[in-house]
């Protein structure tokens, strides 16, 4: 029941409320609405038929997913991926952004920031392009500079073992800049009267770094690690990177859990059994980010949520 302090709170803001409809809407098209296809996971869904009128089978498509080894290839391959990518690349866009901070050049600063944020509008099917003619094994720059200085040619784009690496460093490139912002506003948060203290008590910038800078971001660090966690199961949210440079030579390390759902989902019309997969990833990683956010209440006393 509406009460009257609310009626007046809804009259005087109107037009606020107003506003707020199109987000309102947008959430629930683009974010609720999506949400009904967990429902495929536990059908044999008939496009014709729809969510309501497919028959339901229970836990079917999990027993069969589970019991497929191509499932735990691309498992492996996923965790792989994930877990490297999440070691090599999260604390690369920190030590970025506290190297920005540390610079006193205000324009060679906001020359770096633009230059270091352009990558991430770049298409993956561009950069997947530039690695690829990068590192060809006959024509790229990589190899013709290796064989100026006596080395051997190297067939990177053929060779399964190369081809996590090659997805790493190539997502570290693209998104450093942009991952740093959220660093660079905790930084820029940080009370200036702290800092004016360190040096008055004859702080250097190392110890300034240690006790002030690092203590001052840290929640935001906590914050980033803990979801960043979940994305192990998604081999680090790379499925642009992963599906836009592989082959048919490197396959096999390709072989992802994103790459098996989008395979059985789309080219083989196998719906209800690629949501299933996909169901399972994202039970997986809700378990991995509250395990990560109690582990780390345990320890420092403080939740990120």
């Amino acid at each position: 029941m509406i009460t009257n302090e609310t009626r007046k709170k809804l009259k005087r803001y109107k037009g606020v409320y107003v506003f707020l409809i199109p987000a309102v809407v947008s959430v629930l098209l683009f974010n609720y609405r999506p949400m009904m296809g967990i429902l495929m996971a536990f059908q044999d869904f008939d496009i014709k038929l729809g969510y309501f009128g497919s028959p339901f089978v229970g836990l079917k498509h999990f027993y069969t997913f589970l019991n497929n080894p191509a499932f735990y290839r691309a498992l492996t391959n996923t965790v792989g991926i994930g877990t490297i990518s999440f070691i090599l690349s999260f604390p690369v866009p920190i030590v970025f952004a506290l190297l920005l901070n540390e610079l006193r050049w205000t324009k060679v600063k906001r020359v770096t920031q633009t230059v270091s944020y352009l990558p991430h509008f770049i298409s993956w099917i561009v950069v997947s392009t530039m690695v690829v003619r990068l590192l060809d094994n006959d024509t790229g720059v990589v190899n013709n500079i290796m064989v100026m200085f006596g080395g051997d040619r190297i067939p990177f784009m053929r060779v399964g073992k190369y081809f996590w690496a090659i997805v790493i460093i190539a997502h570290i490139w693209k998104e450093t800049g942009w991952n740093s912002i959220i660093y660079l506003a905790a930084l820029s948060s940080i009370d200036q009267e702290m800092y004016e203290a360190s040096k008055i008590d004859g702080a250097g910038r190392l110890k300034t770094l240690w006790y002030i800078t690092l203590p001052s971001i840290a929640p935001t660090v906590a914050l980033l690690m803990v979801l960043d966690v979940g994305m192990l199961v998604n081999a680090g949210g790379l499925f642009d990177a992963i599906y836009n440079l592989q082959n048919p030579l490197i396959a096999e390390s390709a072989y992802t859990l994103e790459v098996y759902s989008y395979f059985e989902g789309i080219l083989y019309k196998r719906y209800s059994y690629a949501a299933a997969i996909t169901v399972t990833q994202s039970l997986i990683a809700l378990t991995m980010v509250l395990l990560s956010n109690t582990v780390y209440k345990k320890a420092t006393g403080n939740s990120v949520f």
